[in-house]
């Protein structure tokens, strides 16, 4: 094999307004994968290839002396192979091109694996809850301000300047996507923004399961700041006073039953204090039962509120407490609310004389 000449292009603009792993990255795929530079840019810089047709990654690639003629160069070739190839050439000018591979080599070896050990939280790590909304169909998610020394510390390794990104893996609806966080490089330096910029299969994701957006979910770390953990959870909240009722009609039956309107705020304040009170953790308070201990990832967060107060006895006006709010697992609300109706302590007591 000839490896075809470098040509280099000085303008380092580009070059230099990425993060090192991402640059190392984009090299790898163009020598080895022959992927398209506008495939570069939305798929790893996380930009729209539309808009920027490729231009980022050329400039990158150019950078280092890369052109069309290397495009997939590397194709038939293990990463450790095509360094030896290099090595032997004995040549400076591919030095750039070997520390890069060099890297990206040692991040395969040692990055973990896609699996859901990398998805467990440490105690006591926090949660930032964000409402679903159109941008997690087009673009991802903003960082609150006080999360940004929680997702992005300054004195870690994980860190990643204004103007640059650094990929990660999200856990979300029990499968893993990539995705980028993200510090904004805003003119103004007194603006400062971080976000988690979804990729194409987290757009496609969020939007199967929140065709509407509404509703929210948690984003937390995992074992480390390049795993992150998004969490959707029903709270189920509504009061089943009455068992629905059949009317029949010829060979039709209508069912009704009555909604009354909640407040869901007050549900996710009452989780929230019970997680902080329990290490991150919530379960049933009649049984203690943990959906994740039983299911994993999938079950973490999930609980359903219990309004003590039924809401059918509050006056107009009257607000519910985060004290009057018990969180219970699926069996034990429906138990609750099973005609006739009974209290969370009745419950107790009930569970308490069938283990005797």
């Amino acid at each position: 094999m000839v490896f075809p000449t470098l040509v280099f292009n000085p303008r380092d603009r580009e070059y230099k307004s990425y993060q090192e792993s991402l640059r190392d990255r984009i090299i790898f795929e163009y020598l080895f994968t022959s992927k398209s530079r506008r495939w570069l840019d939305e798929h790893i810089l996380g930009l729209d290839a539309h808009y920027s047709r490729g231009w980022q990654s050329f400039s990158i690639l150019n950078y280092v002396g890369l052109t069309d003629k290397h495009k997939g160069f590397f194709k038939d070739l293990e990463i450790n192979q095509a360094l030896s190839f290099l090595l032997e050439m004995n040549d400076d000018q591919h030095k750039q091109i070997i520390s890069s591979l060099t890297r990206y080599a040692q991040f395969l070896n040692t990055a973990p694996k896609n699996n859901l050990d990398w998805f467990t939280p440490p105690l006591n790590a926090r949660k930032l809850i964000k409402n679903i909304g159109t941008s997690q169909y087009t673009d991802g998610v903003r960082i609150d301000k006080e999360f940004h020394d929680v997702f992005n510390p300054q004195n870690s390794p994980y860190y990643v300047e204004r103007g640059n990104a650094r990929k990660i893996r999200v856990l979300f609806n029990n499968k893993i996507f990539l995705a980028d966080y993200r510090f904004e490089n805003q003119e103004d330096r007194s603006i400062i923004l971080q976000s988690i910029r979804f990729r194409k299969e987290l757009k496609e994701e969020f939007r199967r399961v929140f065709p509407v957006p509404i509703g929210e979910f948690s984003i937390q770390q995992g074992k480390d700041l390049n795993h992150f953990i998004f969490t959707h959870s029903a709270n189920i909240i509504e009061d089943t006073e009455e068992e629905d009722k059949g009317y029949p009609e010829g060979k039709m039956a209508f069912r009704t039953h009555r909604i009354f309107e909640r407040d869901p705020k007050v549900i996710k304040k009452a989780k929230e204090k019970f997680s902080k009170e329990h290490c991150g953790h919530v379960f049933c308070e009649v049984c203690n039962f943990d959906f994740s201990e039983f299911y994993g990832v999938r079950g973490m967060d999930f609980i359903e509120g219990h309004h003590k107060k039924l809401v059918s006895e509050m006056k107009e006006g009257e607000e519910t407490r985060i004290e009057d709010i018990t969180l219970l697992c699926s069996n034990c609300h429906r138990m609750i609310h099973r005609k006739p109706l009974i209290t969370v302590e009745e419950l107790k007591l009930l569970i308490n004389k069938s283990k005797r």
